[in-house]
């Protein structure tokens, strides 16, 4: 089973990475795990408006309590969605990541993906590095805005996972949630 990486935050929901995750599982048994690095509401993009979607969960298997990895994480998302967003001192740009990244994980099983997910550091080079430390992968698919509007490309943020992770980087740029 092929195992990828996928970085990406205000990109997420974009036909551009759907195609690019739709062509990875045509090529066979794959898994995918996307990675949203925590950009500061302050950093974002001015063309980047609220999150989208809900619910979201993990890759099942049993964990402590009896319960297994996919219902406890539910339980916690729950009691998470419940508390008041003012109260919980999280940036909006986390509350943004968060949001998007359910709604990612939702499309992506609706394509039937395997996938996994998780909210990194707002550094992505440091969120990809906590990430490669776990697990595995075969290739990095990284959504970035187009051109100047992008801070990873400024940053060449694929040549320094590529180099300093020794994986193959495949760049993919994609629209804000808002322009779709």
């Amino acid at each position: 089973m092929r195992r990828y990486l996928v970085v990406a935050n205000q990109t997420l929901g974009g036909e551009e990475l759907l195609t690019a995750i739709r062509k990875r599982m045509a090529g066979g048994d794959s898994h995918f795990h996307l990675l949203v690095p925590a950009t500061p509401a302050g950093q974002l993009d001015p063309g980047s408006a609220g999150g989208t979607g809900e619910a979201g969960g993990q890759a099942a298997g049993a964990g402590p309590e009896g319960l297994d990895r996919s219902a406890a994480r539910q339980l916690l998302e729950d009691e998470l969605d419940d508390a008041d967003p003012k109260d919980s001192g999280e940036d909006l740009g986390r509350r943004l990541a968060r949001q998007r990244m359910r709604h990612q994980l939702d499309r992506m099983r609706e394509l039937g993906a395997s996938v996994s997910g998780e909210i990194g550091v707002a550094d992505p080079v440091d969120a990809v590095g906590v990430v490669l430390h776990r697990w595995e992968f075969d290739e990095v698919i990284l959504s970035t805005l187009p051109g100047r509007r992008s801070r990873w490309l400024a940053a060449d943020l694929p040549t320094k996972i590529r180099r300093g992770f020794k994986l193959p980087v495949t760049q993919v740029t994609g629209a804000t949630t808002a322009e779709r």
